[in-house]
């Protein structure tokens, strides 16, 4: 609820062809760029009932100074030579949703190549605690009810769940997941996780996940338990299993602690911050 949705636009065609039917002939590049921002105008064109998405192409190779659209063979070779880290922790969410089935097979073992490729692991631990701590320093919260944002929060589970497919995935492929409670039990069965944190991680995910949904269907601003609807308040407490919302906050409180505390143990430690409520 109330997400954007981050979209990659691929292509393979003959680069020198050129399109026909129109007024005048446009290049390849040109076409599929066109193509993409009809695409995004589709998908975010405002109607009665508001927004469908929010489409974002940032996330393509070279970002907002790249081609909207970009060739398979650019998008291979971007992600081999000029990707960084933290876009290779972005592409374990990746997934084809469009495009004949022979493309899509070839996106997806594009996408499985760059993600199994034997990377540093010191270079990868730098690179992961090093965004953490960017994340944590722009956006946090002492809030255990912005459960993205807060130390402990889903980003910590995100990132202890993208660090370790990076670094084992070479050796197991069988890891990734575009989901990550289904990652965390692939890192459970590879025995890369062991069955205690892989429990508690995924039992906070599913907490955290819940609260989210209901928070941001149900309000436009940051929750205070003080200001929150009756309503939202029993939704809330029936899905956090809680008799009242100290409790509920008190769960909250402990899931991230532990989580934190995964995430210092298998990733590395994270200098404490202060950050704003």
């Amino acid at each position: 609820a109330a997400s954007d949705l981050d979209l990659m636009l691929l292509y393979d065609a003959d680069p020198l062809a050129e399109s026909q039917g129109g007024e005048r002939p446009i290049s390849t590049q040109q076409y599929y760029g066109r193509l993409t921002q009809r695409l995004i105008s589709a998908l975010s064109a405002p109607t009665a009932e508001g927004l469908l998405y929010e489409a974002d192409f940032r996330l393509r190779p070279s970002g907002n100074s790249g081609p909207l659209a970009v060739s398979l063979k650019a998008f291979s070779d971007y992600q081999a030579n000029e990707a960084w880290t933290w876009e290779h922790m972005a592409l374990t969410r990746a997934r084809v949703v469009a495009g004949p089935q022979a493309f899509a097979s070839r996106v997806e073992a594009a996408i499985r190549a760059a993600l199994t490729t034997p990377r540093n692991p010191q270079k990868l631990k730098d690179d992961v605690l090093s965004m953490r701590r960017r994340i944590e320093k722009e956006k946090g919260s002492g809030s255990p009810w912005e459960v993205k944002q807060v130390p402990g929060g889903l980003i910590d589970i995100e990132f202890i769940a993208q660090y370790l497919m990076l670094l084992h995935g070479p050796q197991h492929p069988e890891l990734f997941s575009t989901t990550v409670t289904l990652a965390l039990q692939h890192l459970k069965d590879a025995g890369v996780l062991d069955a205690g944190r892989a429990e508690a991680l995924t039992e906070a995910s599913k907490l955290y996940q819940g609260l989210t949904q209901l928070m941001r269907l149900a309000i436009d601003d940051a929750f205070r338990p003080a200001d929150a609807p009756r309503g939202l308040t029993e939704l809330l407490l029936r899905l956090g299993d809680a008799p009242d919302l100290s409790n509920l906050e008190a769960l909250l409180g402990d899931a991230q602690k532990r989580t934190r505390e995964i995430f210092t143990s298998v990733v590395g430690e994270l200098a404490e911050r202060p950050v704003s409520a």
